[in-house]
C-alpha cells in the first residue's frame, strides 16, 4: 500500500487535502477509539512524510521512504560503493577528473566530498497594494518580515556531534542500478536519511534543537518611486530564508499592484490619467469650467474650456498626468466630455436657436409620415 492509499487520497492531493484526510483517519483509527495501534502508527508515519515537502518529493521521485534503505533491485550491489573503490573515494571517480569536482550531474556521486548544493534558492514574490497618490508622489516605508537563518550553533547541521551517514556511507547520494532486459541503467538519488548531507546527528544541537534553522526578523526598507506602474518590481537580493539546501538565499521580490477600486473617477493608462465630466447642452455649445478634485498630486485642477464640444470629445491637458519614472516628465490628463442633452427647451430658448440658425426649417407632416418615441438608450 502506498502512503497516499494509507491516507485515502490521490497522489496529486494538496497540502490542505493531506491535512484534512489525516485528521479524518486519525479520529476513526485512533487506538483510544478502538483502532489498531500498528495501523495508527502507519497512518502517522505516512502523514509525517507527505506533510513534509522535501520528504514527499523524495518519496514521489523514488518510491522509497526517507531514511529507509531502498530495496535491492535484482540483487545488484551498492554501485556507489563499487565505483568508489574502483576509482578512489576522494577524487570523484572518472567523472570528477573529466568534469571537475562536481561531476557531470552537479554533485560528486562517488566521492567523499558530498553533494554540491545548488548556487541559489528560489525567489519569493509578494504583491503590495499601492495607492494612486503614492504612485504619483512616491513613498518610503519599512516592511517587517520573518525569515529563517542557518543556526549559528551547528552551522545548519542540526547536531552538536555528527557522524557519517550509514545509509549512503557519507556520500549524500545513492546510486541505484536497475536491470531492464540486457541493459542496466543507473540513477542517482539524494539520500533521505541524511538529507543529502552525508552525515547523521549523534547529539542534537541545543540552539536550534535539530531544526537546523532559526527564525529571525527582517526589516526591508521599501522605496516606491514616483511613476511606478502595475507589475513593476522591487528586488531585495538574497533576502529569502536561508536553507541548508542552497548556497545563497533567493531574492524577495515585491510586485507593485494598484489598490483596486480606490478611485473610480480616475483611470491610469500608462503615464496618462483620464477623468470623465458631464456637460449640459449649453456648456457643450458655449463653454464651461470645472474645479476637479481628487487628483493624485493632492491639488485641485481648475479647467476652463471655450468652444463647442460634441459628446465623447476629449480635452488633453499636458503635463498633468502621472510622472514618468526616473525623469521630470509627466503624462497627460485626458478629460472625456459627456454631453447630457437638454430635452425640454423653453419657447424663448427655441426662438433664440431659430435666430442663431436661420437656415433651419421646421419639419413638415406628410401623408406617409411615421412617428417614433424616445428610447431608453
Amino acid at each position: 500500500m502506498t502512503l497516499y492509499k494509507e491516507l485515502g487520497i490521490e497522489k496529486g492531493a494538496s497540502a490542505e487535502e493531506i491535512k484534512k484526510a489525516y485528521k479524518k483517519e486519525a479520529l476513526a483509527r485512533h487506538p483510544d477509539r478502538g483502532g489498531d495501534k500498528a495501523e495508527f502508527q502507519r497512518l502517522q508515519a505516512a502523514y509525517d512524510i507527505l506533510s513534509n515537502p522535501e520528504k514527499r518529493a523524495y518519496y514521489d521521485s523514488t518510491g522509497n521512504v526517507p531514511g529507509e534503505e531502498p530495496q535491492n533491485q535484482g540483487g545488484m550491489p551498492d554501485m556507489s560503493a563499487m565505483f568508489g573503490s574502483m576509482f578512489g573515494q576522494g577524487q570523484g571517480g572518472p567523472f570528477g577528473s573529466m568534469f571537475g569536482q562536481g561531476g557531470p550531474f552537479g554533485f560528486n556521486p562517488f566521492g567523499s566530498q558530498g553533494p554540491v548544493r545548488p548556487e541559489k534558492g528560489p525567489n519569493k514574490l509578494h504583491d503590495i497594494g499601492v495607492s494612486l497618490a503614492n504612485l504619483y508622489t512616491g513613498k518610503a516605508f519599512t516592511l517587517n518580515m520573518k525569515r529563517d537563518v542557518v543556526c549559528h550553533g551547528c552551522s545548519g547541521s542540526g547536531g552538536s556531534r555528527m557522524d557519517i551517514c550509514n545509509a549512503c556511507n557519507g556520500k549524500g547520494v545513492r546510486v541505484r542500478a536497475v536491470q531492464m532486459g540486457p541493459i542496466m541503467t543507473m540513477s542517482h538519488e539524494r539520500c533521505g536519511a541524511c538529507d543529502q548531507t552525508g552525515k547523521r546527528v549523534v547529539e542534537e544541537c541545543k540552539v536550534c534543537h535539530g531544526r537546523k534553522l532559526l527564525e529571525n526578523e527582517l526589516n526591508l526598507e521599501v522605496v516606491i518611486e514616483p511613476g511606478m506602474q502595475d507589475g513593476d518590481r522591487i528586488i531585495f537580493a538574497g533576502k529569502c530564508s536561508e536553507s541548508t539546501q542552497y548556497s545563497v538565499p533567493g531574492d524577495v521580490v515585491l510586485v507593485i499592484r494598484p489598490i483596486s477600486g480606490e478611485s473610480e473617477a480616475w483611470t491610469r493608462r500608462g503615464n496618462d490619467l483620464t477623468i470623465t465630466v458631464s456637460l449640459n447642452l449649453a456648456e457643450s455649445l458655449l463653454g464651461w469650467e470645472r474645479q476637479i478634485e481628487g487628483h493624485p498630486s493632492g491639488r485641485p485642477l481648475h479647467i476652463v474650456w471655450n468652444g463647442v464640444l460634441r459628446d465623447n470629445d476629449n480635452i488633453v491637458v499636458t503635463n498633468c498626468g502621472m510622472p514618468e519614472k526616473g525623469t521630470n516628465r509627466k503624462g497627460n490628463l485626458i478629460v472625456i466630455c459627456r454631453v447630457n442633452g437638454q430635452r425640454v427647451l423653453s419657447e424663448d430658448q427655441q426662438n433664440t436657436l431659430r435666430k442663431a440658425w436661420p437656415e433651419w426649417s421646421p419639419p413638415t407632416t406628410k401623408a406617409d409620415t411615421v412617428t417614433g418615441h424616445l428610447g431608453s438608450g
